[in-house]
């Protein structure tokens, strides 16, 4: 056998191993990341505002706004936060059923 037909028999007669493609491994890396960055500005953005709205030159009311501003942000991060949980499971439980009715 030439060179050539080497290459080929072995690329052709070899089964290939179910290596994972980069959208299977990243996605859920690039999903934790969406979600950090949510977390945080959804909790820095509102506590930013209140701490300004309390400032003297505002209304002078350190630190009911800026407590409001947690309040406020963490409500919002936990309601993102299970929105984002919950569909991200919908789509990996997707692609659990469809890879088990796949042939085999």
């Amino acid at each position: 056998m030439t060179l050539i037909q080497k290459e080929i028999y072995t690329t052709v007669g070899q089964i290939k191993p179910d290596n994972p493609k980069f959208k299977e491994w990243a996605r859920p890396l690039w999903f934790l990341f969406t979600v950090g960055w949510y977390v945080v500005l959804s909790l820095v953005i509102p506590t930013l505002i209140g701490y300004w709205l309390d400032s003297p030159e505002r209304f002078g009311t350190r630190p009911l706004y800026t407590l409001i501003g947690v309040s406020l942000g963490s409500v919002i991060a936990f309601y993102g936060l299970y929105r984002m949980l919950r569909q991200f499971y919908r789509e990996q439980k997707g692609k659990e059923q469809d890879k088990s009715k796949e042939p085999k």
